[in-house]
């Protein structure tokens, strides 16, 4: 980061290190003799998010991360946010909707950002990736850090700055006005009669341990216009299941307080009006091929798909 500040600034840094004395580090910046400039005060307008937009933020820096979810929620982006590049990857692979990946260049852990944005890219072609490094752009290209013609901005970058190349950047993937716009996921509100969709508003339980998996799927539900609830233990499942009626309960299979096939039971054996989807980051399908007779019980292995999980709600609900 200070290198980056340097650069930017038209100086240079200086280091002098002795074994057993210590290390001296000199930086020099332009001088000038001319009069303060007095800007006019005046703020631009940052550009906005549009479209609801969603941006997936990857930096292991806390402070820095925190800083940065701040600046673009302020902006209108809805954000997701990972402290490395494993973590950044699970939040692809849930099947979030996602716009652009705004990645530090150098994260700690055996994944690096480089393959994080390559595996994104494979999950999520339209997806825009934008890095982030204290150092500049030539300096990283040299490194062989990042190849020639990839998005960056050096840190420190501004409120302003940022907004403008998220903006720049993003727009490098919208339709031109020559393509036709998709059509948007029916809702509840819009949707009508063709049997292939959810056509009403359900009620879904999602149980689910791993609280950011919860969150995004959700998200992905409500925005299909269903409503949710979600809890991350079999116990609490089992009360809200006695408490409230559910059209589909969305259920992982390793719980911390045991298995999720203890809910498919439950469901089986005293909610007869209530379909099941078994997500499972492994492949459970010969631990529950009994289960998988029945045709309220759908599966779905993780990482999934937006598309791949309405589809086995859609099949869930007409049940």
């Amino acid at each position: 980061m200070v290198y980056g500040f340097v650069k930017q600034s038209n100086g240079h840094i200086n280091i002098y290190s002795e074994v057993g004395e210590g290390t001296t580090v000199r930086i020099y910046l332009p001088h000038t003799r001319q009069n303060e400039e007095i800007l006019a005060s005046e703020t631009p307008t940052a550009p906005q998010s549009m479209a609801n937009e969603v941006i997936l933020v990857v930096e292991d820096d806390d402070t820095v991360r925190a800083t940065s979810v701040e600046l673009l929620s302020d902006l209108g982006y809805t954000i997701l946010e990972a402290s490395n590049a494993d973590n950044g990857l699970a939040i692809v692979n849930s099947g979030a909707k996602i716009d652009l990946l705004f990645t530090d260049v150098v994260m700690p852990g055996a994944l690096k950002s480089q393959e994080l944005a390559r595996r994104a890219k494979q999950k999520l072609p339209s997806i825009q990736v934008l890095f982030t490094s204290g150092y500049t752009q030539n300096a990283i290209v040299h490194a062989g850090r990042l190849d020639e013609g990839v998005e960056l901005i050096a840190k420190p970058f501004t409120r302003e700055g940022l907004a403008q190349k998220i903006r720049n950047v993003l727009d490098l993937g919208r339709p031109s006005a020559s393509t036709p716009m998709p059509s948007a996921p029916l809702t509840c509100e819009v949707a009508n009669h063709d049997e292939g969709d959810a056509l009403n508003c359900k009620s879904i339980l999602i149980v689910e341990d791993q609280i950011l998996v919860r969150k995004i799927l959700s998200e992905m539900l409500e925005e299909l216009g269903h409503r949710v609830v979600g809890t991350g233990t079999i116990r609490e499942a089992k009360e809200k299941l006695s408490l409230q009626n559910f059209h589909v309960v969305v259920t992982d299979l390793g719980l911390p307080d045991g298995s999720g096939l203890d809910i498919v039971q439950e469901v089986m054996d005293n909610n007869r009006h209530v379909s099941v989807v078994i997500s499972s980051g492994r492949d459970a399908s010969n631990d529950i091929t009994d289960m998988l007779c029945n045709s309220r019980i759908q599966y779905l292995e993780k990482p999934y798909s937006i598309n791949a999980m309405k589809i086995a709600i859609n099949k869930a609900i007409l049940m």
